[in-house]
């Protein structure tokens, strides 16, 4: 049996922004925010791949970058839910924005809603493998495996809601006394050919 060979690729754009430190009234400066596409993969049985494969998978790319900023900028202008790479620490006291809170709020169950589906996966697939594997196995491990395997998932799901919810909380705390609220000021025509302005 031949050996399959993974070639991937990402593209990102850089976005600037800056924004004005609820804490310290200072300005941020230009910064910029990296945003990067999910991975393009193609498996193949040559460790190259042809122009034509390469091709593809870099407009493959190109197009999950664009659909990485599109998401970003409808979150951000629409919801005011500031992706994370938009750095909120301010470079001169060193202390959060009251913006950034949204996006952890938003992304407060995504880990754990992983864990759990993975491990679901993996539990349905080793019921399913000892099953098809009569003598070989002890009857009780049928269900064991399988609920031993959920159990890990979820004790792993409540551990990622719990650190979650202790960096929500801590940042809120830091930034629930600031007398004036702002949002960053994102310059998104830097990205203008990549993403529909009109959809926000």
């Amino acid at each position: 049996m031949g050996s399959y060979y993974k070639h991937t690729r990402t593209e990102s754009a850089k976005v600037p922004y800056s924004f004005r430190c609820e804490q310290c009234m200072k300005d941020s400066g230009t910064r910029q925010a990296t945003i990067v596409g999910n991975e393009a993969v193609h498996n193949s049985m040559s460790r190259s791949i042809s122009q034509k494969e390469e091709a593809n998978m870099q407009k493959e790319a190109f197009q999950k970058l664009k659909n990485a900023l599109q998401e970003a900028y409808e979150n951000a202008e629409g919801k005011h839910i500031y992706a994370k790479e938009f750095n909120d620490i301010c470079p001169h006291c060193g202390k959060p924005q009251s913006w950034a809170v949204a996006n952890l709020k938003n992304k407060l169950f995504e880990n754990s809603i992983v864990s759990v589906i993975v491990g679901l996966i993996f539990a349905v697939g080793s019921y399913f493998y000892i099953k098809s594997e009569p003598g070989r196995f002890e009857e009780s491990w049928q269900l064991g495996v399988p609920i031993g395997i959920m159990a890990v998932a979820v004790i792993i799901a409540i551990l990622l809601f719990a650190i979650n919810m202790v960096k929500m909380s801590s940042k809120n705390k830091k930034t629930a006394n600031v007398m004036q609220k702002n949002l960053p000021d994102i310059q998104w025509d830097a990205v203008e050919g990549m993403i529909d302005m009109s959809r926000v």
